[in-house]
């Protein structure tokens, strides 16, 4: 319980239990070499494994691990019999020195020390050469007081012995951790074990023909600084860990030579010296290998996340330029909309005039009724068009995407040929999103007939939902959170790499002509994007196609009362009431059009063709009109809402209704346009537009007897 509470997590305490093992080990070897033959160690290594804790374990268990040396050193000087008070000294110097060099990186390092920069290499070496420099000189006069040796030359041997371990034991420690708590980050190389192999061999024979000057071929004889190519084939291979332990390999055998009783080619008359003059050389090595490696991963990890860089800011550019590309056609796709709306308007409003007449023959009237099966048709275009320019008004409602799909599924099943396999599986959360449920399905509906297109032999068609979660760092063009993702995937030909940058234009399709209007994809994305979402296609040519849409997770349970129904209700006992009504449309068939179904239901009719003209001849309208009807979009500068603000002003209380083959949302004002209220899309049928007239005549008169 209580190693839980010091190390809450299982990887802070095994990496605990891997320190203290290896202070105890080294602490224990250090005192062996030592028994063996004087002061053989060239470095400390305990030292530098209690600087690396205190690196990398959380800063709140600084004391626990100053606990911990103090614990292990007495545990590893006891069992080895080296218990006194002289150990007691060198325990109370090394805890100050180690209290120093932690103050003084707490004090100068913005960050913990992680050695992927060269800075943080220079900061270890002057902070440990200052503490170990101030820590030698109590410990010379320790071992003089206990011994009689020289001062000089044991402040020497405590500072070179230290300054070792924390320029290689300290980062290797680090390192070593680091690779253990990221793996994925430090994959291993195909055939890594060879050059292990062959790097292993080489220092160790090198090392003893160096260290012994063995004859390498004639006169040439082997020197300690010709193992300088291994380290930096080391360096080069394995980077700051692979020169690390190639020198903790050289020091190794160096060390082995020295017990043995032989002399180094590095000189020295006696043990000591031998010993200074290898540690010395170890310093240079190590300095060298740690300081080029560390360059070389400074240098790597800046062009990895240079690149890096410049993979985001082009797929930023590229994201930019595919928006502005479809507001553009979102924008062209729109305005060519509302004009087919107009045409439609005066389409529809004379087939219905039409019908009014008594002597149609029976041929005409099946001709009639072709004509207007094309003419629904082409309104259907048109409002997907509305759809993928974002102009089509949402009717948002909470649902759950899964009951959604499994319910829509019936009808998916219908338009899939059994030559085609479909497969359904959903999450089995709840995925509550706020969205037009007739859109969604449309979307899904657009995505299935696509797959189905994709397979024209026959074959598989998934559809799933899933839950996924964008945090700040991939968010991009989504905002953090929740979402619910509805994939479509199918087993088909793909889409070809030059195509896959034209999917998401209205009209393009690979599809044999009159098969595809291009608008299914179009307006699935146009969709998205009203939802504040978005939709992703990958696809391998021979392989097939993934859809992906994204909608936002607004609640993790659908509310009890679920989506409340709109249902608009028409009155069928409206009564008829004589009134006046001006007319403001400039497309002049649309005006015509309107003044006769108004005329014939008994409503006096005025015309003008703009809102300027209105507003310049409005002393004109004001004692006769009873209601406007105006459009949206109006040359003259004055715009249908603009009309609409001002004739409020003249006069209150007079009622307006807008018309327009725009969407009423799609205009920037504050004005409040509800279809079959005070707004008549357009086209309309006849009964249609009386019947928004005949409800805002009555309240009208509602509220002037009232």
């Amino acid at each position: 319980m209580l190693s839980r509470w010091l190390l809450p997590t299982p990887l802070s305490r095994s990496n605990a239990i891997l320190l203290a093992m290896a202070f105890l080990a080294t602490h224990a070897l250090s005192l062996l070499l030592i028994r063996y033959g004087g002061p053989l160690a060239p470095a400390w290594p305990p030292v530098g494994i209690a600087l690396a804790a205190l690196i990398w374990l959380p800063t709140s268990h600084r004391r626990l691990i100053f606990v911990g040396v103090v614990v292990l050193d007495t545990l590893s000087n006891a069992l080895q019999g080296y218990a006194s008070l002289t150990t007691v000294a060198y325990l109370g110097v090394t805890m100050s020195e180690l209290l120093f060099a932690d103050w003084l990186l707490r004090r100068f390092a913005s960050s913990p020390l992680r050695f992927a920069r060269l800075r943080d290499v220079s900061l270890l070496l002057l902070v440990t050469a200052l503490a170990t420099a101030v820590g030698s000189v109590p410990a010379a006069f320790i071992a003089h007081a206990a011994s009689g040796d020289p001062l000089i030359e044991n402040a020497i041997v405590w500072w070179v012995g230290d300054m070792l371990a924390y320029v290689i034991v300290t980062p290797l420690t680090v390192l070593l951790l680091e690779r253990r708590e990221s793996p994925a980050a430090h994959r291993r190389a195909r055939w890594w074990w060879r050059d292990a192999f062959a790097l292993t061999l080489l220092f160790l024979v090198g090392s003893l023909m160096a260290f012994r000057g063995d004859t390498v071929f004639g006169a040439l004889s082997a020197h300690p600084y010709m193992l300088s190519l291994v380290v930096l084939w080391a360096t080069l291979r394995f980077g700051q860990i692979g020169a690390l332990c190639c020198l903790m390999g050289i020091a190794t055998v160096g060390v082995t030579l020295l017990l043995a009783g032989q002399s180094l080619s590095l000189g020295g008359k006696n043990g000591t010296d031998a010993l200074v003059i290898l540690q010395v050389y170890l310093g240079v090595q190590a300095l060298i290998g740690l300081v080029l490696a560390t360059a070389l991963r400074e240098q790597r990890e800046t062009a990895e996340a240079n690149a890096h860089m410049l993979e985001a800011l082009s797929s930023s550019e590229q994201r930019s330029r595919q928006s502005q590309k479809m507001e553009a056609i979102g924008q062209l796709a729109g305005g060519v909309a509302h004009d087919f709306n107009n045409v439609l308007a005066a389409v529809l409003m004379q087939l219905d005039e039409l019908r009014l007449l008594k002597a149609m023959p029976r041929e005409a009237l099946e001709l009639l009724r072709d004509v207007e099966t094309s003419a629904q048709r082409a309104v259907r275009l048109t409002r997907q068009l509305l759809v993928f320019s974002r102009q089509q008004a949402m009717q948002s409602s909470l649902l759950d995407l899964n009951m959604l799909v499994r319910t829509h599924v019936r009808l998916l099943r219908r338009v899939v040929p059994t030559t085609h396999a479909l497969t359904v599986e959903t999450a089995a959360d709840a995925l509550v999103v706020s969205v037009d449920g007739g859109m969604i399905e449309q979307v899904l509906l657009n995505l299935v007939l696509n797959a189905r297109d994709a397979l024209a032999e026959g074959g598989l068609i998934m559809i799933r939902t899933d839950r996924r979660v964008v945090d700040e760092v991939e968010a991009g063009e989504l905002t953090a959170g929740h979402y619910a993702v509805l994939v479509v995937q199918d087993t088909g030909a793909g889409i070809s790499p030059e195509n896959m940058p034209r999917i998401f234009e209205p009209f393009f399709t690979t599809k044999p002509p009159g098969q595809g209007t291009g608008l299914g994809l179009a307006t699935a994305y146009g969709i998205a994007q009203q939802h504040q979402g978005r939709l992703l296609v990958s696809s391998t040519v021979g392989v097939g196609t993934t859809v992906e849409v994204w909608l936002p997770v607004v609640a993790d349970v659908l509310p009890d009362d679920g989506a409340s129904a709109y249902a608009a209700s028409t009155d069928s006992d409206e009564f008829a009431v004589a009134a006046t009504v001006l007319v403001v449309e400039d497309e002049p068939t649309v005006s015509r059009l309107l003044q006769r179904v108004l005329e014939r239901d008994g409503f006096t009719v005025r015309a003008a063709t703009s809102g300027r003209e209105v507003l310049d001849h409005w002393n004109l309208y004001e004692r006769s009109v009873d209601l406007v009807i105006t459009d949206l979009v109006m040359p003259g500068g004055v715009s249908g809402t603009q009309l609409a603000a001002e004739l409020r002003r003249l006069k209150p209380s007079l009622p307006i209704v807008f018309t327009s083959g725009y969407d009423p949302e799609f205009d920037p004002s504050d004005e409040t346009m509800v279809p079959g209220e005070n707004f008549i899309p357009k086209p309309s049928t006849a009964e249609q537009i009386l019947a928004v007239v005949r409800r805002q005549i009555a309240s009208r008169v509602s509220i002037g007897e009232s």
